[in-house]
């Protein structure tokens, strides 16, 4: 954060994190395509990754209120486009309405972003705020392929009133317009078009082109940098390097792990396949918290409800859960409660070696 401070003091771009000419990684390495590209193809993914890791400075109509000044400052790790640490999360803070509900105060919105222009100074949140929900940076590493899996495959796994008894509910996150949320915390964005255009609204302040079939994302702004600030182009070059971004790589096989991760019920949530994509999740709203807890409510994903989050790349998408607080993956399934409380209780009930075992799976994948 300091380089972006500096950048935006000095009106000069830094530079990323991919040298100028590097080759498109091959299969096998974080952050390969998942298939073979044209040569054209090859040519507009690096120019969506260069765009990717591009500092937009004033000039370019970054702000006024954003949370960094290029997409890689928040996913990075392990290559460009993968997740961010605690030191990019967002927070968003809650006003009580003092009935039970909850809303953003005037003064930050629904994020209280960290720099503005042009102060370079993070948004004040008042002091009377009920609580702040702090949200950490996912990877985008292969959400081109998770946004393949049908809307009727999430659909017809639901089930809200547990009727199976097994303690586990989930519901689709259904929005305006029918179609059915696959990314984002609360499963609140249904592709990765929608998931580009909103966060270049809300982490970068850049508009971007009208779009009659994604609501997301803003078209205009009150700076004097013409808009929209990203070209159609631009836009459609960055999209095409997200969707073809492979899952990182798995280790190697943990037959153990694995057996045991089905045995004690992890896999009713995060399912291994959908569609033929090795995920591990269902795409659905499930409520693992614990009694009493309070979070923001996003659509129809309501205070505890939160997208089951794919496991490919486990290991190096730390730190876990959606507010980032559990720096370890044994720390994350520990925290598991509310549906998941069985599940977690038996993984407790484990020998050590067992548990060893299953965490050994868990970040292989």
């Amino acid at each position: 954060m300091k380089q972006l401070a500096l950048a935006l003091l000095i009106g000069i771009a830094l530079g990323g994190v991919v040298p100028e000419g590097a080759p498109i990684p091959l299969p096998g390495n974080a952050g390969a395509p998942h298939r073979t590209l044209t040569l054209p193809e090859q040519a507009r993914f690096v120019r969506g990754r260069a765009l990717f890791d591009r500092d937009f400075l004033k000039s370019a109509g970054v702000g006024p209120v954003f949370n960094g000044d290029s997409c890689r400052a928040c996913h990075v790790d392990p290559v460009i486009a993968g997740s961010g640490g605690r030191d990019v999360q967002v927070q968003r803070p809650q006003m009580s309405d003092g009935m039970g509900g909850f809303f953003p105060p005037a003064e930050t919105g629904e994020l209280a972003q960290t720099h503005s222009v042009p102060s370079v100074a993070r948004e004040e949140i008042p002091g009377t705020v009920a609580f702040v929900e702090e949200r950490n940076s996912p990877t985008l590493l292969g959400l081109g392929l998770v946004q393949q899996v049908l809307d009727a495959t999430i659909l017809a796994r639901q089930d809200p009133t547990d009727a199976d008894g097994d303690g586990v509910r989930g519901i689709a996150h259904v929005l305006p317009g029918g179609r059915v949320g696959k990314l984002g915390w609360k499963a609140n964005i249904p592709d990765l078009r929608g998931f580009l255009r909103d966060a270049m609204a809300n982490e970068l302040g850049i508009t971007v082109p009208p779009d009659a079939t994604s609501p997301f994302g803003i078209t205009s702004d009150g700076d004097p940098v013409q808009d929209p600030e990203l070209s159609a182009q631009d836009l459609e070059d960055l999209l095409f390097f997200m969707e073809v971004l492979d899952f990182p790589p798995k280790g190697a096989p943990q037959p153990a792990g694995e057996a045991l991760f089905a045995s004690i019920g992890c896999a009713k949530c995060h399912v291994p396949v959908l569609d033929g994509v090795e995920l591990f999740s269902d795409l659905l709203l499930h409520d693992v918290q614990p009694p009493g807890f309070v979070g923001v409510a996003q659509g129809a994903a309501t205070s505890g409800l939160y997208r089951t989050a794919p496991l490919r790349g486990l290991r190096d998408t730390g730190p876990y859960f959606h507010d980032g607080a559990s720096e370890t993956i044994e720390q994350a399934v520990r925290r598991h409660d509310g549906e998941a409380l069985a599940i977690r209780q038996a993984f407790e009930a484990l020998t050590p070696a067992e548990r060893a075992a299953l965490i050994a799976f868990l970040a292989s994948l």
